[in-house]
């Protein structure tokens, strides 16, 4: 048991079910292990009980081992341990707490689970790290091995239950092959997510899995899997709060009233427990639970264990107490014999490595080759060393001779009479006898695993140009490195996690959710967050759960003495929008100035035109099935006449529409498709004013101003012309060199928002204000770069001039926020002492620069 922070104890149980207390040298634990830093959540004996595995809150799972010899007493205590376990490995591969851990039934496999969301396998043997796969959406907190030594599964928080399939692989030791096999949905839709545990059972005979914090509608039950098919049909209902742990007892009952004549039934019997501290037994033959103890415990029920006759049960509780639960004889059923047990699991291929077949030629012939293949695979791993050449034996020598030797591979210089130096030469070859030399095996540079996409690029060329790539807008809630190593370090492709090419092992709910998935992603590149309050699309579009988060925890900032409740936020999913019903209709009205015209009978004055724009279907991606009847209308009205002024049809669907209004006359009319085809049409008769634009992606907003339209882009390129000559002046240039224009510090990053958007009248260039630093941006044509207009940092010394009344706007959007934000404490301003020096320096600096606009 695990009854106190970093310790863990071991009881025994002869002294648990006595109803007198017995002696007080026997009321007490046998030994006390104090090796984890946090709290032990997990301890699991290993089937042949050599080993004992504890998981803990400090991310290591320690493995423990009996040690018979004589240990002194710790110091602080008053006696010895009755038992001394060693921790033989530790287990370092979690990022976070592990939640449960679970032995295979053979004892060669351990696999531990945790809050970080990996299902890490273990060589039991060698406990070396097999596999890690990052599979699951949240935290797991459950698995259980099945007794017929073929899968496991796992729970979790993303509400979804995994069944891995695991064999041996071919003529290879120890070597295992890991597969998805099904992923159950359907009974964990609206499970909490309160719960601390989800700790499963597969039943003795391995026909079910018991699964805890299920729902069946509103009401908390438990889940029962049925094996083969996967389907979860049968709920356990009874609970009041969330089950937190379930648990079969490894006995299988003989049910009663069996005919002598007909073959044995049984049933099997799981204890469930949880948050509403009762204790519920059930039976596979009755719906209802055979008894139910309520308030049995002063807190939730966090684990279960049937002792091996299967009618003694122990729970443990948050309460720090550990009760047991004793059955009387025959009160649950006949106990079945174990062999019964083996013939219902040897029906899936239990033990079946074990099974020892008479001798037979054909199966000698078999040993001998298995033999040479042995032999041959193990050659082949060795290293290839050169043959060394026969050498005479050696002669012995005495010492004084290799002494001598030595001495004689000195070289003797002389000098001559001419004042030279002569060297003598040096014999060498000695009749020493050769040392043996033993060429060492060549080491092999480590290889670093290649990648299965290596026909593909580093990276994708954009389609708007690289500059693109290198000025690549920030994601909107990126976590630093560590994350990305987390990602990078699982085998998540060798176990087939592409569940869409295997419809027939998922649900239609697991598909359906993937599929969401997927558009919530396409939709968030489509509609950026950061582009949420400049767009005139509706502002559903960009509601993903990520801002709607961030926007939560500013707003408790605000209120609540500046807590972060980033983490405690449900990461819940965006709200579903079907983007084809939102723009099957899109809607413009707006007043201008109508001339005079007497060929039309039109007089001079100011109206009211409508543009409608009804959207076909959405074409299919096959030509050949694409219907061209159901082509977009663009109907123009104008109020007052009852008549169309005309309508046009287009082959594309249309999803922004912009009046050009020079000199308030109506002018042109700019549509815009879903894919960035903007279409130039004059507003008098209806013709295409230029060919239409392509910009290759989706526009998220468009802007006229003083004859210039400007257009922004789903990516942050910026495109405009000058609509009175019909040139460009600018196209392609990324907002993002100003968005990712702050300090990235060591936690999570966040995307500024842009709050305003407006058109500079001088030369059709971009004028940007963000939220985050509250400064105004503005692209130079000449400079060909961006430049701040407006610094924030000179609000508080009062800097101040006349500016244009499209500036003079986004400088009152810009001061309110700065305002709010001093109020707020999110940011901090100077306080001048009484020689107002440095005020009045940053008054000038402020002016000098407004002057500059």
């Amino acid at each position: 048991m695990a009854d106190q922070p970093h310790k863990s104890k071991k009881d025994s149980t002869s002294t648990k079910l006595e109803e007198s207390l017995p002696d007080k040298s026997l009321r007490r634990p046998l030994c006390s292990m104090s090796r984890h830093n946090g709290v032990v959540t997990s301890l699991k004996f290993s089937p042949n009980g050599r080993w004992l595995a504890s998981g803990s809150d400090d991310k290591i799972c320690l493995i423990w081992e009996k040690d018979n010899t004589q240990i002194a007493k710790s110091f602080g205590t008053d006696e010895h341990d009755l038992e001394h376990w060693t921790v033989r490995k530790r287990l370092v591969a979690h990022d976070n707490d592990i939640q449960d851990i679970c032995w295979s039934p053979d004892g060669n496999l351990l696999v531990t689970v945790g809050l970080d969301r990996s299902v890490i396998i273990w060589n039991a043997l060698t406990f070396e790290k097999i596999k890690r796969y990052d599979i699951h959406q949240s935290m797991v907190k459950g698995i259980v091995f099945d007794p017929a030594n073929k899968f496991f599964a796992t729970a979790s928080d993303d509400r979804t239950v995994r069944i891995f399939r695991y064999y041996k692989k071919l003529n290879e030791y120890n070597n295992y092959e890991f597969q998805m096999e099904h992923v159950v949905v359907d009974p964990f839709k609206k499970s909490p997510l309160t719960s601390y545990f989800r700790r499963m059972s597969w039943s003795p005979d391995g026909q079910h899995i018991a699964v805890p914090n299920a729902t069946n509608g509103p009401v908390p039950s438990v889940a029962i899997i049925n094996r083969g098919n996967w389907g979860s049909d049968i709920s356990l209902i009874g609970h009041e709060a969330p089950v937190e742990v379930c648990s079969f007892s490894p006995t299988l009952f003989q049910i009663a009233d069996t005919p002598a004549n007909e073959e044995i039934k049984f049933q099997t019997v799981v204890a469930t427990g949880g948050q509403d501290r009762t204790l519920a037994i059930w039976s596979t033959c009755n719906s209802r639970p055979i008894v139910v103890c309520s308030d049995i415990v002063d807190s939730s029920i966090t684990d279960i264990c049937w002792s091996p006759d299967g009618e003694t049960l122990y729970f443990s509780c948050l309460d720090g107490s550990i009760t047991g639960v004793k059955f009387g004889a025959r009160e649950l059923g006949q106990p079945v014999k174990e062999d019964l047990i083996d013939q219902q699991l040897n029906r899936y291929g239990a033990d079946r490595e074990s099974t020892i077949l008479p001798e037979s030629v054909e199966q000698l012939q078999l040993e001998e080759q298995s033999k040479d293949s042995r032999a041959i695979s193990i050659r082949r791993m060795m290293p290839i060393q050169e043959a060394k050449p026969e050498q005479t034996p050696p002669i012995s020598t005495p010492a004084s001779a290799a002494i001598d030797i030595e001495r004689l591979r000195k070289q003797t210089v002389t000098m001559t009479k001419s004042g030279k130096k002569r060297v003598a030469p040096l014999l060498v070859s000695t009749s020493a006898a050769p040392k043996n030399m033993v060429q060492k095996p060549l080491e092999k540079k480590r290889r670093t695993k290649s990648s299965s996409k290596i026909s593909q690029a580093a990276y994708l060329l954009p389609k708007m140009g690289v500059q693109t790539t290198v000025h690549g807008i920030k994601k909107k809630a990126e976590s630093m490195s560590n994350d990305t190593e987390v990602e990078e370090n699982n085998d998540n492709d060798d176990i087939g996690e592409n569940v869409m090419a295997n419809t027939n092992s998922v649900s239609d709910a697991a598909l359906k959710r993937q599929r969401n998935r997927r558009k919530r992603k396409l939709m968030e590149l489509k509609y950026p967050s950061s582009f949420k309050y400049i767009s005139n699309l509706p502002e559903g579009l960009f509601n993903n759960h990520t801002l709607q988060n961030i926007e939560i925890n500013k707003i408790y900032k605000a209120h609540s003495k500046h807590k972060d409740i980033s983490a405690e936020i449900s990461s819940s999913t965006a709200v579903e929008i079907d983007e084809d019903l939102v723009f099957s209709v899109v809607f413009r009205v707006f007043d201008h100035m109508r001339k005079e015209n007497e060929v039309l009978g039109q007089t001079s004055g100011r109206i009211r035109t409508t543009i409608e724009v009804r959207n076909g279907k959405p074409w299919d991606d096959d030509i050949s099935d694409r219907d061209f009847d159901d082509a977009t209308k663009v109907i123009v009205t104008e109020e007052g006449n009852d008549k169309r002024e005309y309508c046009l049809f287009f082959p594309f669907r249309v999803q922004h529409v912009l009046p050009i209004i020079l000199n308030d006359v109506l002018k042109y009319y700019v549509l815009c498709s879903f894919h960035g085809s903007v279409q130039i049409i004059s507003a008098d008769t209806g013709s295409y004013r230029c060919p239409a634009f392509e910009l290759g992606e989706s526009v998220v907003t468009m802007r006229h101003s003083q004859g210039y339209m400007l257009v922004l882009t789903s990516s942050g390129l910026f495109y405009s012309w000058d609509l009175k000559a019909m040139k460009v002046t600018m196209t392609g240039i990324s907002i993002a060199a100003i968005l990712n224009n702050y300090e990235i510090g060591g936690k999570i990053v966040v995307s500024p928002v842009v709050r305003g958007l407006e058109i500079n009248p001088k030369d059709g260039s971009p004028l940007v204000l963000l939220d985050m630093t509250n400064d105004i941006y503005g692209y130079s044509i000449d400079l060909q770069c961006w430049v701040k207009t407006v610094d924030s940092w000179y609000y508080g010394v009062g800097a101040d001039k006349d500016l244009d009344v499209v500036l003079t706007g986004l400088v009152k959007k810009s001061k309110m926020s700065y305002e709010e934000d001093k109020v707020t404490e999110k940011i901090f301003t100077y306080k001048f002492d009484s020689s107002n020096d440095l005020e009045d320096a940053m008054r000038k600096r402020g002016q000098e620069l407004l002057d500059l606009i």
